[in-house]
């Protein structure tokens, strides 16, 4: 038994949003042009964040396609048009 003068008064534990297909999301909403999505990313985060960062930089500034395996248009099929 481990003895310590700290004691515990709280946890908390984090979530890692990840996908189905465990691959993050990124671009545009499918039902709210004005508005993006950049989730997903899960477990590596950190080491993803910068690469897929640039590439919806270069997405969203220079028209430049998104990488098809973090597009958001893969769920498309999931959303309903509100028309």
């Amino acid at each position: 038994m481990i003895s310590s003068e700290y004691q515990i008064l709280k946890h908390e534990a984090g979530v890692r949003p990840s996908s189905k297909d465990r691959r993050p999301i990124v671009g545009p909403h499918p039902l709210h042009s004005n508005m993006h999505v950049f989730n997903g990313l899960g477990t590596k985060g950190v080491m993803l964040a910068p690469y897929f960062a640039n590439n919806f930089v270069l997405f969203y500034l220079q028209k430049q396609p998104l990488n098809p395996e973090i597009n958001i248009k893969r769920f498309y099929n999931l959303f309903k048009s509100e028309e």
